[in-house]
């Protein structure tokens, strides 16, 4: 899977564009369910090569300067494997298999935080303030996993 900028998304695009260069005219219609009557369309979402696949998406943070903070700008994309990996769960105690890259949600015997919420104001629960209305509050303690990390790839420029 590429999660990259606009401008990586834009050249890999071109680059697939000209490989279509066969049938009358310089296009192929029958390829991409493209009739002569329709606007051909050259943003690919996916391409196979040999026996891979390869998914492309743009990805916000990197086309948004202002979703970064400081951090410059020479990053232009992710390659994340989109499979899974054989790991040992010392929880459960045998061999799983795991995405690269998932999440995971903290949880004991007595609190689950994949989505705990609770109310509180004159309506629904504890009173609290002065205030006349009820607030819902919702609390997820979640982290992002990234398992086998040397499949992963940064697109720098």
């Amino acid at each position: 899977m590429l999660f990259i900028n606009r401008e990586v998304s834009l050249a890999i695009d071109d680059m697939l564009a000209t490989q279509n260069s066969y049938g009358a005219g310089g296009t192929s219609y029958g390829v991409f369910s493209n009739s002569e009557d329709m606007a051909l369309n050259l943003g690919f979402s996916g391409f196979r090569r040999g026996s891979y696949d390869f998914y492309k998406t743009d990805w916000k943070y990197l086309n948004d300067a202002s979703t970064r903070g400081i951090i410059e700008n020479d990053i232009r994309g992710v390659v994340v494997p989109a499979g899974t990996s054989t790991v040992y769960d010392q929880t459960l105690g045998k061999n799983i298999k795991r995405p690269f890259l998932h999440v995971r949600y903290r949880a004991s015997q007595a609190d689950d935080r994949k989505m705990k919420s609770w109310t509180t104001g004159s309506v629904g629960g504890n009173i609290t303030s002065d205030l006349d209305a009820m607030e819902v509050h919702y609390l997820s303690e979640r982290c992002l996993i990234t398992q086998g990390a040397n499949n992963f790839m940064l697109l720098t420029s």
